[in-house]
């Protein structure tokens, strides 16, 4: 504009700015020439307007306020920093406030007027570039809730939130060794090792010097736990429940290498877990891979026996196979063949058992037949049983073992396997072999076992084996025993609920206790079993190495326990049953198979929660009325280990034997071996 001195008002007053009729006031008013001429600018003594655009440092505004600038385009300064800076052109978009910016920024639509519903609002959207890269800042419905939201505009209040359901979380932290730092409570309690790729956890592990590190002040001659391993899992039936540490190996292949599990950690329940001590027994395994299967290997319970190729060690190193050691072996006092303080018998019946009739011989005798039979016959063992004869004792070349049938012409023929028994009649002064001449008493820690194999037919059989005092197989005759048995028929436990399976029974003065091993029996199979009675006359039980856990609580049959209420139950459904009379915590266990009299089974006990309430899952869709007694033929253990009650003091003897239930053809067993042993004494 061209200088006013010399001028003419006349000539020049159009070209003078003034306000359009009116004084300045707080109220604005339009700004216009000398010819009244209005501008977009609008003045006031306590506000300014533009009407359409305003360009700083920008000749043609396309926006109402156009800010061109080379370094920042608005700088905002509190006096010694910027308090805001926004980038130069059109590249970045900025929203502070309640704003509704345009595309969709924090929510947004393009035209919108309506405010945002969160308050205090800031986001950035650089929709030049795609939206990506997009925060979103804000405080929610109440101060200092506030969220950020990196790649995502839907931030829930109070949190950090990176991406969508569809997107990464993606830290690209320096190359160096101190990448990443989390600092608290005066330590680095995380470090990221960016430059060798590690990461240290704890107290101030800056340096981690392998791929994971993690450290901990402890206390000197004291356990200091670094790292805990939680499996939450819990159930009424949760024996063997396991929390582990896999390890994998990846496979060599030349286009497509691949993943595969190489090992396992883990530590399980050996009980069903309560909240009583008493119940927490655990277990450790090693595992490893065969064949690209992991499987246990190594064994630790909780009594800190140790297996290697069993799962249920019964000393402290038991081992299922061979050892081989290069050094000496220095040994203790441990239960072996060479063990000084035991006495061992072991019979593999390289001479038949015959009759007892065969085996013993009137000294006075002069016929050369019998003479001839009883120089053949074992000397230590007998048979007899309905219809046993001498013909039916045979060597099985095959398996290695001697086959003692049963005759076929009659439905209860039996055959039985035990030592010579002479010299408990006065017909003779004294025993003929010492596995009668020898007392095996339940204060000997005696030790029994046996090798058999089932015959291929085994539905119309049963077979016993263990220490009785007569040669019987029905519990109900002696007073005092321990022994297996597999009863096909319910012979032995009358409407039995498992026939199917292995049982084992022992009887203290007159009171039986009967346990359902729940281990089928299956055709042609080997079976080792034994039993072992310790210093407090309790009983161990095992079958092929495994021990089996023996119950506790005594009595057959009906339990005491009556149904209160009709019960219906849903084949395969879990169902809670209210009961009456007997306290059900004292005579029924989870796994106890629950019959009614007639032997229809219910169902498996899965919870006893209380004396008037049990849990079972049901065997069979069936009703049962009001009152109707409860019935358990051979109980569960409480567990795998579970000893018997203790025993009275009494001798024992060994025997083996099957029973037919039909006359439809003869049956078998077969024994490889059978051996027993006791501590020395003296007296």
């Amino acid at each position: 504009m061209a200088t006013l001195s010399g001028q003419k008002i006349a000539d020049r007053y159009q070209f003078l700015l003034k306000t359009a009729e009116a004084a300045l006031s707080t109220s604005l008013t339009n700004v216009e020439d000398g010819a009244g001429n209005a501008s977009d600018l609008h003045l006031a003594t306590n506000k300014v307007k533009v009407g359409t655009a305003l360009g700083i440092n920008q000749s043609s505004p396309t926006y109402k306020l156009d800010i061109n600038g080379t370094t920042s385009a608005l700088r905002v300064d509190n006096g010694t920093n910027a308090s805001l800076l926004l980038g130069k052109g059109s590249i970045y978009g900025f929203c502070a406030g309640d704003c509704n910016p345009a595309t969709t920024v924090g929510g947004g639509s393009a035209g919108s007027t309506t405010a945002q519903a969160n308050k205090n609002y800031l986001a950035v959207d650089p929709t030049f570039d795609s939206n990506k890269g997009r925060v979103t800042i804000m405080n929610g419905a109440s101060a200092g809730s506030g969220a950020i939201g990196i790649g995502q505009d839907s931030t829930a209040t109070g949190f950090i939130h990176f991406g969508d359901a569809d997107k990464k979380f993606y830290f690209e932290g320096r190359n160096t060794t101190s990448s990443l730092n989390i600092f608290a409570n005066s330590e680095t309690l995380l470090s990221v090792d960016g430059a060798n790729k590690r990461i240290g956890l704890g107290e101030n592990v800056t340096d981690p010097y392998c791929t994971v590190e993690i450290r901990e002040t402890g206390t000197a001659k004291a356990n200091t736990d670094i790292l805990a391993i939680t499996n939450k899992t819990n159930a009424a039936d949760m024996d063997g429940t396991r929390g582990a540490i896999l390890f994998n190996q990846y496979y060599y292949d030349a286009s497509t290498p691949a993943i595969a599990d190489s090992g396992r950690i883990s530590v399980g329940t050996e009980t069903d877990w309560t909240s009583t001590g008493s119940t927490q027994d655990s277990y450790m395994t090693l595992e490893t891979a065969l064949d690209g299967t992991v499987s246990e290997k190594v064994r630790v319970t909780s009594a800190g026996y140790v297996g290697i190729n069993s799962i249920n060690p019964t000393n402290h190193l038991h081992v299922n196979g061979n050892i081989y050691a290069s050094g000496t072996i220095t040994s203790g006092k441990y239960e072996s063949p060479t063990q000084l303080t035991r006495y061992f018998l072991e019979e593999y019946f390289d001479r038949k058992p015959q009759l007892n009739a065969t085996s013993i011989i009137d000294p006075d005798a002069d016929n050369a037949t019998t003479l001839a039979a009883f120089v053949k016959a074992n000397r230590h063992f007998e048979i007899l049983g309905t219809g046993a004869a001498d013909a039916n004792v045979t060597y099985d070349s095959d398996t290695a073992t001697t086959k003692f049938s049963t005759a076929g012409s009659g439905s209860s023929d039996s055959m039985i396997i035990l030592p010579h028994l002479d010299h408990l009649t006065a017909q003779y002064a004294g025993a003929q072999t010492a596995w009668t001449g020898v007392f095996w008493g339940t204060e000997n820690q005696t030790i029994w076992e046996c090798c058999i194999i089932s015959d291929s037919v085994i539905t119309d059989s049963m077979y016993y084996a263990g220490l009785k005092l007569t040669n019987t197989h029905l519990y109900a005759t002696d007073n005092d025993q321990a022994y297996f048995f597999y009863d096909s028929s319910k012979t032995i436990l009358n409407n039995a609920g498992a026939p199917g399976s292995w049982h084992f029974v022992y009887s203290v003065g007159g009171t039986d206790y009967v346990t359902n091993l729940n281990l089928a029996v299956h055709t042609s199979t080997i079976y080792h079993l034994k039993i072992e009675i310790d210093g407090d006359r309790k009983i161990k039980a095992y079958i092929n190495g495994e021990q089996y856990g023996l119950t506790q609580i005594s009595g057959v049959g009906d339990t005491g326990v009556n149904v209160n209420g009709t019960v219906a139950l849903s084949s395969g459904q879990s169902s809670v049953i209210t009961v009456d009379g007997t306290d059900a915590t004292t005579q029924i266990v989870v796994g106890d198979i629950l019959t009614n009299s007639s032997g229809v089974i219910w169902g498996t006990v899965t919870a006893v929660s209380s004396a008037t309430s049990i849990t079972i899952t049901a065997a069979a869709t069936k009703s049962f009325p009001d009152n109707e007694d409860i019935y358990i033929y051979g109980r569960a253990a409480v567990s795998r280990t579970t000893e018997s009650s203790a025993l009275g003091t009494v001798n024992l003897i060994p025997y083996i034997g099957i029973v037919k239930h039909t006359n439809t053809t003869e049956r078998h067993i077969r024994v490889a071996y059978q051996k027993i042993s006791r501590e020395i004494s003296t007296s």
